[in-house]
This record gives structure tokens, C-alpha cells and sequence, in this order.
């Protein structure tokens, strides 16, 4: 007996891990003017270079990998497609109504500043507003008829229901993911 409650604990457990795991098929339909934030995902140390007498100003690297991450909010709800991938960069959307995009791509950057600059190598990360079409959303299992708004519940016997998208097709617009790079930072001390 113990190990039936244990099986159906389980199923259970399964289930409401699923429920609210919408998940919505969206298409990219292009940028919307020109509007971009631009970030540094991640930077190294500065290094200063006060004089030069002597020698060099020396140089500063930064070596990334798994490391700094941006989020941006996106008000479409559910988990949904990312228009694009980024080359050194892992991004996901999420049912929090946000993307997160996050080094993944091992490199090195080594700048060297000017007499008079303080200078670090960095990440650079820009995103653009663009626009996605919802053109429809994943079949999903829940509990307790607990779907969310334009998803219809199907009953599938006890407590088990089955989430289908009836939402329809729509627009939404947003600040996308567009650009990553590296580049040097300078400024003048």
C-alpha cells in the first residue's frame, strides 16, 4: 500500500510540475525602428595608466564563460519561442513574462589603454524592440482545472485536465534580444 500512495505521489508531483507550463509558438516579425538599450554584460578590472615612461601601460583581459546574465521584461505570459539566437549567448523566455540571456561562450578580450585612460574589456549586449506573433500555444497537463486565461480546460477524468490554447493569434511588442560582442571600455582619468 505504501508504495501505491508513493507512485501516485510522485504522478502527482509530476503533474503540478507541469501546471502553469504553458508554452506559447511565437514568430519573429521584425524589428520596430530603432530603439536599442545597450549593456555590458560582463567587464574585467579596470587597469590605469597614469605615465609611460619606462615602458607600456601594461594591458587588462577578460576571460568569460558561464557568467553575467541581463533579463528584460516581455508582456506576453507563458514560456514562448526567442526570435533569434545570438552566437556566445544562451537565451530563454520564461512564464514569468521576461527573456534572460547569459554568457556561455569562452573568450578572451586584452585591452591596453592610453596615457590618460583607464581602460577593461567587456562584454557588450544590446536588444531592440521588435515584435512577436503568437500564432498559437502547446497542449499541456494539469491539475484541478487550474488553466490560465485563453486556455481551455479539458477534463481528462479525477483530477486530471488537459490545457489547450483557444487564445488565438495576436501581436505583442517588446524590447528582443539583438547583438553580442566584445569590445574595450576607455575613459579618461
Amino acid at each position: 500500500m505504501k508504495s501505491i500512495k508513493y507512485v501516485v505521489l510522485l504522478w502527482m508531483a509530476a503533474l503540478c510540475g507541469l501546471a502553469g507550463a504553458q508554452s506559447l509558438n511565437t514568430q519573429f516579425q521584425g524589428w520596430l525602428g530603432k530603439n536599442q538599450h545597450g549593456y555590458y554584460l560582463d567587464g574585467s578590472e579596470w587597469h590605469y595608466c597614469f605615465s609611460n615612461q619606462g615602458g607600456s601601460c601594461g594591458s587588462v583581459g577578460l576571460t568569460t564563460g558561464h557568467s553575467s546574465c541581463h533579463t528584460t521584461g516581455f508582456n506576453i505570459g507563458g514560456k514562448w519561442a526567442i526570435p533569434t539566437r545570438i552566437g556566445g549567448m544562451e537565451i530563454n523566455a520564461s512564464a514569468n513574462r521576461s527573456w534572460t540571456a547569459c554568457n556561455i561562450r569562452s573568450e578572451t578580450i586584452t585591452c591596453s589603454p592610453n596615457k590618460g585612460y583607464k581602460g577593461r574589456a567587456v562584454i557588450n549586449f544590446s536588444e531592440r524592440y521588435g515584435r512577436l506573433r503568437v500564432t498559437g500555444g502547446d497542449t499541456y497537463l494539469t491539475i484541478d482545472n487550474d488553466c490560465p486565461d485563453k486556455w481551455r480546460a479539458d477534463w481528462l477524468g479525477g483530477t486530471s485536465w488537459r490545457c489547450v490554447y483557444v487564445g488565438g493569434t495576436y501581436d505583442t511588442d517588446g524590447y528582443l534580444p539583438e547583438w553580442r560582442g566584445s569590445s574595450c571600455d576607455y575613459e579618461r582619468i
